[in-house]
């Protein structure tokens, strides 16, 4: 007796807010650069799914718990590679700290080891947070974010002296906030850049699979997924309202 396939349900996909790769648009829809790519690819494999936008260590606590769930944007490192199947790949990711230009700290060249000293905010549960305390940072100098959009508002205020993160989210949260002329890189981090992928859960039902990795080089061969979206359009922000003002 020849056994069928089982079917495919609605499929889980899981992100958290990191503009301009994904974030929700004025009218709750989750939208951005890397989401598209990941919509035309469902669309491609002819599967229904949904998409939830939660805080990084959630979005990743979901996924993990939930087989033929799929995430991004996640970046490929050496210490996941096993652990997910690695679908798409996204955007490129760059890593570093931003000051505020008003900040009058007498640096004269900026290096991992002279910025120890000072508050430093970071996402929680993120790879940047375990690369700075592997570089020797004391976490009574970390301020670990579940959302670097607080980081923005705390670097304004003076309640940090560094925001670490990706550069693209950053320069973007910067102009969302109409402070581009007033925050600068100070130190790129070569050693966490990284590409970001859509991936999928390890225990995902093979048909699954096929038919996510078909449809991709589907997707390749009509030269309709390009990560140079990655960097085109504009992340544009109704308010900023979701940047907390912590007091």
């Amino acid at each position: 007796m020849i056994q069928s396939k089982p079917s495919i349900g609605a499929v889980d996909i899981y992100t958290e807010h990191f503009p301009p790769y994904q974030y929700r648009d004025v009218d709750g829809v989750v939208v951005g650069h890397a989401t598209a790519m990941v919509r035309a690819l469902m669309a491609k494999a002819k599967l229904d799914y949904k998409i939830y936008l939660l805080p990084w260590h959630r979005a990743k606590q979901q996924f993990e718990g939930s087989q033929g769930a799929l995430i991004y944007s996640i970046a490929r490192t050496v210490e996941r590679e096993g652990l997910y199947h690695w679908l798409m790949p996204l955007c490129d990711l760059n890593v570093g700290f931003y000051k505020r230009v008003e900040n009058t700290q007498n640096i004269a060249s900026y290096s991992l080891d002279n910025l120890k000293q000072y508050v430093v905010g970071v996402g929680v549960a993120q790879p940047s947070l375990e690369f700075l305390r592997a570089q020797g940072f004391e976490d009574d100098k970390l301020v670990t974010l579940s959302s670097l959009n607080q980081a923005g508002g705390l670097l304004e205020k003076g309640r940090i002296d560094y925001l670490f993160g990706a550069q693209s989210f950053v320069e973007q949260m910067s102009r969302a906030m109409g402070t581009q002329n007033k925050w600068e890189l100070v130190l790129d981090v070569p050693e966490l850049s990284a590409k970001l992928y859509l991936a999928a859960h390890k225990n995902t039902p093979k048909n699954m699979l096929h038919k996510l990795t078909s449809a991709k080089e589907k997707l390749g061969e009509a030269k309709q997924n390009d990560k140079k979206a990655c960097h085109t359009g504009r992340y544009i922000q109704k308010s900023l309202s979701t940047i907390t003002d912590l007091q």
